[in-house]
């Protein structure tokens, strides 16, 4: 007997548990399966997500495009189950896409066929193409299948299927020849007799990513599903895929499980509680326990953990949202989703005028006020706690469940807080890049003029998504650097595709933008590129690397947490070619050489040299190898420092440190102290729950978290200087960088 996926991501404890479950309670054959209903607005996405729950012709009025997801059930037979989610609405919602879409679900793209132009090229990319390449970057190897709506409204449906099926095959020839031409790019230079030695092995990484990502199979159901909602007409071939694929996942499952699982629905369907709170969980898993269970597991320690195995299954296949690694909210179970889609909308409600009248009603505040609160909401993407407050109060929300939302909407990087001062609790606000429409500041063409000053030095960074940028990618980048500002948190200036910000010794410009292209003569696609660029002074480089490189580490580890699959390709831009071009626009003037590789995107008339970005994937250097003194910019044919192309970490890596100091470190790090990082790891899902009880019983628990401790991603080291240098425990921090 297998344990569900889930259940053997959290390791052997939970799986011990799971199977100790299965013998008190009855054993039950369990599928519920998510499935969610995305495409453009008007596609008949609600009319059929009714049709499919209730089994008859239903039709719906004009869709609500300011909706962000309305959920709902269809229960097929005693043991399969769907929860379907009907997402619609403006652009600005689909950030809550990653919130409420299980990687264990199904996608259905759909799209009207009566609305649908075979004679228009475009038509594909905007119903179908763009929703098929949005769900395998975000969840790579999800199911997909595609369902052309309101047949009843078009005789031609049948041939149109037949076009859209060799549309979409052109459409993955298209992707893979993109990795094909990546790929054979970085085989030439890799075979260039000129190409130096230390650059070997940031090319092999470069190469292995994109034939990975090559490798992922677009998991699409062959055939397009052709239905109406008015007349039934290929309803039932859609049930009937929705059902075998149901069969396909059937996992056992504990009776206990089964009964919280329908407790909890319960519990959603009377509508009396926003929130389930952990004391009400918890009351309901007692419930759903026998007694033989009851009995054995008497421990709060041993409820916990049954409550946890089961909300982690429970999130894991779309029936809850729930967050178990923040303390706060995971003592907070989100079972009626709607009231979070409700608090999304009104946040960021793209409707101003409706915004405007909402607080000047709420606030009960003039006219004048009101407005000043409206524009800074719909300009400068700022709200204070007091116009949340307001912006939540239709809903109802306990003063506890208003600070959980809060909290949430930081969790998820929506917005950064800022309180103006600290001692004034109402100066508190909350900024959401999401929100941004401001132009360019003039006041930023002096702190960061176009040419770089005299005595200056930029590294620059360019990562460039072809087609599109992902939605959010930017956005959490932004949010995210707010966190490293310390108390220069005030030298931040944002607008809508930039954001600047000033450290002690250098200053940093992270920016967004967008470059048509013509890949295909009937085809327009748009291109994106997020440049990250650091200038300082010549004595200040080690921290100007420190600086790019940590944008960089929240960039990589925000496209692995919610854009898995996105196709990317990165560079570090010649510092002599900057210096020498201070006009850097989107061109699509490429350079050739040993040490360039081909882009999707470039600068200027005159191209930069570009050195592959997968250097600041390097830990070290391969053995015997050393880090030259100098690298060609083969633009100009000078030889610069070769400190300006790569980290001085790769003169010594930080685990090196560590093994080098690891007497020192067993004598610093008190056992307080390696508690109070344990628990950072585990919030920053570094360490499982499993590892640090391994850490922690071990007589010798600094050794072995020192050896736990360099077998981790560089993000983790960065963490913990971060934190080492928060708690002001310098004399540790200098050991380990």
């Amino acid at each position: 007997m297998q344990p569900p996926e889930r259940v053997v991501d959290r390791g052997i404890d939970a799986i011990k548990r799971y199977f100790e479950a299965l013998t008190d309670t009855e054993a039950i054959l369990s599928s519920r399966i998510q499935v969610n209903l995305l495409g453009e607005t008007e596609a008949g996405k609600t009319s059929l997500s009714l049709t499919l729950q209730t089994g008859r012709p239903t039709l719906t009025e004009s869709a609500d495009r300011t909706r962000v997801v309305e959920q709902r059930t269809w229960q097929y037979d005693q043991d399969i189950g769907f929860n379907i989610n009907d997402f619609g609405g403006h652009g600005v919602y689909k950030i809550g896409h990653p919130i409420f879409i299980s990687k264990r679900g199904l996608a259905l793209i759909t799209f009207a066929l009566s609305k649908y132009d075979i004679e228009n090229k475009a038509h594909y990319q905007l119903y179908i193409g763009n929703w098929i390449d949005k769900v395998q970057a975000q969840m790579p190897g999800i199911k997909m299948a595609i369902v052309g709506t309101h047949i009843d409204r078009d005789e031609t449906y049948s041939e149109k299927c037949s076009i859209i099926k060799k549309q979409f095959e052109d459409h993955r020839q298209r992707k893979h020849k993109w990795y094909e031409s990546q790929i054979k790019s970085i085989e030439k230079i890799l075979n260039t007799d000129g190409i130096q030695t230390s650059m070997l092995q940031a090319y092999e990484d470069k190469k292995s990513k994109l034939m990975t990502s090559q490798h992922q199979v677009i998991d699409i159901h062959d055939d397009i599903f052709a239905v109406s909602s008015k007349t039934m007409e290929g309803i039932e071939e859609l049930q009937n895929y929705l059902t075998t694929v149901a069969r396909e996942r059937v996992v056992v499952l504990p009776e206990m499980w089964v009964d919280a699982a329908k407790n909890i629905r319960i519990k959603k369907n009377e509508g009396f509680d926003n929130t389930l709170d952990w004391d009400k969980t918890q009351d309901i898993i007692l419930q759903s326990a026998s007694v033989s269970w009851r009995e054995k597991n008497t421990s709060k320690e041993d409820l916990d953990l049954a409550t946890c195995d089961i909300l982690s299954f429970l999130a894991h296949r779309g029936d809850i949202i729930w967050f178990d690694s923040s303390p706060t909210l995971k003592k907070v179970v989100f079972h009626r989703q709607e009231v979070l889609t409700n608090v999304l909308k009104a946040v960021l409600n793209h409707d101003s005028d409706a915004v405007r009248l909402n607080l000047q009603e709420t606030m009960r505040i003039s006219e004048l006020k009101a407005k000043k609160i409206h524009d800074d909401i719909v300009s400068r993407g700022i709200i204070s706690r007091e116009a949340m407050d307001c912006l939540c109060e239709p809903f109802s929300l306990s003063s506890t469940e208003a600070d959980v939302m809060v909290e949430l909407m930081q969790k998820l990087e929506l917005c950064y807080q800022v309180q103006e001062n600290p001692l004034v609790p109402s100066s508190i606000s909350f900024h959401f890049p999401w929100l941004l429409t401001l132009e360019k500041q003039p006041e930023l063409d002096e702190k960061w003029p176009g040419k770089v000053p005299t005595g200056s030095i930029q590294l620059t960074l360019q990562i460039n998504f072809p087609y599109r940028c992902p939605e959010g990618i930017y956005e959490k980048l932004s949010v995210r650097q707010h966190k490293h500002l310390g108390l220069w948190k005030t030298k931040r200036i944002d607008w809508q595709d930039g954001v600047y910000a000033e450290f002690q010794g250098s200053q940093m410009q992270i920016s967004r933008q967008e470059r048509h292209q013509q890949h295909d003569p009937d085809i327009s696609a748009t291109d994106s590129i997020i440049t990250i660029a650091v200038r300082g002074s010549r004595p200040k480089l080690s921290e100007m690397w420190s600086v790019l490189s940590r944008a960089h580490g929240d960039l990589m580890d925000i496209i692995k947490e919610d854009w898995p699959g996105a196709s990317y390709d990165k560079f570090l831009v010649c510092p002599h070619c900057v210096n020498e071009n201070p006009a850097l626009f989107p061109s699509e003037a490429q350079n050739e050489g040993p040490e360039e590789v081909p882009s999707t995107g470039g600068f200027g008339e005159m191209a930069p040299m570009l050195f592959p970005g997968e250097i600041l994937d390097l830990t070290r250097l391969p053995d015997g190898v050393s880090k030259p003194r100098h690298v060609p910019c083969v633009n100009t044919g000078v030889s610069i420092l070769a400190d300006l192309v790569y980290p001085p970490h790769l003169t010594m890596s930080w685990q090196e440190g560590v093994h080098n100091n690891r007497d020192k470190l067993k004598q610093y790090i008190t056992e307080p102290c390696l508690f109070d990082i344990i628990n950072v790891f585990i919030q920053e899902r570094i360490f499982s729950y499993r590892e640090s009880e391994e850490i922690k019983e071990s007589p010798e628990k600094i050794a072995v978290f020192l050896d736990f401790l360099t077998k981790t991603p560089d993000r983790a080291h960065q963490i913990l200087c971060e934190w080492l240098e928060e708690q002001g425990k310098t004399h540790i921090l200098e050991l380990i960088q």
